[in-house]
């Protein structure tokens, strides 16, 4: 009976140990960024798993099922195989390190070693056996489905359901970290992609203070002056006032005019039509736009009518990967100092303050710059010196006038949460 016994106990970590390299191939397949210098993977991909007929993830659900119900069963082994002559808490014991034991070794050790130090051609043979294991438990299977239904059942869609799935994402992105699937930087692009569907133009624009823009009537070598102060490509064109634009100048269009027809030609002759959009359309909604008329820029309108800001595709397109720069790209907004302060312009975008310091406003925050959530907390624009402490941050007013703040110091406090609102002033 022993050694019928042991025998079992020799076949259990067996099926363990395949169990578990196959559980941990199909985690490697899943994963955004596969760990490297494991070699099994690329025989793997070719020619193991196209064996066993079954995806990813169901792959990492069944073999995962049968590495437990391995480790139940040789716990059942380890049992019979105790001596009844021992106490029953030496017994337990025993139990208990031999489980243990087969985890570690089993299901942890081998199986690693077998990826990273073999090339998977040894598991050939035993894809029929692997195959039958995966049939076995599909039972099991079965059942947690069944289970999984009947919960279900009743549930339907509630007017948080959205919020609900982002809940449910958030989990899931939570869950797959944990188990190693995705890194930190494909979580925070996962959650950007989503995000993006719901987020406005208003949410990305340029606000209309900071519109960069000159009067149609203007020469083109006034343009050529504001291109070059300004550094950018593009420049809106009005007339009369920003209410009116007519369009866009870009830079190359001045390089083709005479050096004598500078100051006598009016920017007007170079404008090119752009499109309007209101401040409520979805950025999803509109980068398709943009892309079927190979634009790249956009005004934006109230519902008066008027321009409420501009919008361009690099603006939208930086919700999803983060702020883009290049060796011309100027940082304008932001100056970091030795003291891990921040000197930054008024108009920063919150999500921008979010990726310098990790502060995040609260849902109720209407503001959408750090001057405006400056001037919302304190309730009025404030003076110089101003001094705004909330959620772990620091931020003093380094200049203002009386309609807006333009320049700001931002310190991450050592303090965690600190009331928000909280303001002194130097005088």
């Amino acid at each position: 009976m022993l050694i019928i016994e042991l025998i079992v106990a020799v076949l259990l970590c067996a099926v363990l140990v395949l169990s578990s390299y196959l559980n941990t191939l199909f985690i490697e397949a899943l994963r955004l960024r596969p760990h490297a210098g494991a070699k099994a993977l690329a025989f793997s991909d070719d020619h193991l798993l196209p064996l066993l007929r079954m995806e990813e993830r169901e792959g990492v659900r069944r073999y995962s099922l049968v590495r437990q119900a391995s480790l139940i069963l040789l716990t059942v082994d380890a049992t019979l195989l105790a001596s009844p002559h021992v106490e029953p808490t030496i017994a337990l014991v025993e139990v208990v390190l031999i489980a243990f034991g087969a985890l570690v070794v089993f299901a942890h050790i081998v199986p690693n070693l077998l990826v990273t130090r073999t090339a998977g051609r040894w598991a050939v043979p035993f894809i029929p056996i692997a195959r039958l294991l995966a049939i076995a438990i599909q039972p099991v299977v079965l059942l947690i489905d069944f289970v999984a239904s009947i919960a279900e059942l009743g549930e339907g869609k509630t007017d948080d359901a959205e919020s609900d799935d982002v809940g449910e994402l958030d989990a899931l992105l939570d869950a797959g970290q944990e188990e190693g699937l995705i890194e930190e930087e494909d979580r925070r692009l996962i959650q950007s992609v989503v995000e993006f569907g719901d987020k406005t133009v208003r949410e990305v624009m340029t606000a209309r203070p900071s519109i960069v823009s000159l009067e149609a009537s203007s020469s083109v070598e006034e343009l050529r002056q504001l291109l070059i102060q300004e550094e950018y490509s593009r420049i809106l064109i009005y007339e009369g006032d920003i209410d009116n634009v007519l369009g866009f100048v870009h830079s190359r269009d001045t390089l083709e005019i005479e050096k004598d027809r500078r100051e006598t030609m009016q920017v007007r002759e170079l404008v090119r039509p752009l499109a309007m959009v209101p401040e409520t359309k979805s950025i999803r909604d509109l980068v398709r736009e943009l892309q079927e008329t190979n634009a790249q820029i956009a005004i934006v309108i109230d519902e008066y009518g008027q321009t409420a800001g501009l919008v361009t595709m690099e603006d939208m397109i930086e919700e999803i990967v983060g702020e883009i720069r290049d060796e011309s790209d100027p940082n304008r907004d932001v100056v970091e100092y030795p003291d891990k302060s921040f000197v930054a312009s008024g108009n920063l975008d919150l999500d921008r303050l979010e990726e310098l310091v990790g502060f995040r406003p609260d849902n109720d925050t209407e503001s959408t710059t750090i001057g405006g959530l400056v001037c919302e907390h304190l309730g009025q624009v404030p003076s110089v010196g101003a001094i705004l402490k909330v959620d772990g941050i620091s931020v003093e007013v380094l200049s203002a006038d009386n309609r807006k703040v333009r320049t700001v110091r931002v310190l991450r406090t050592e303090s965690g949460q600190t009331s928000p609102g909280a303001a002194s002033s130097k005088g």
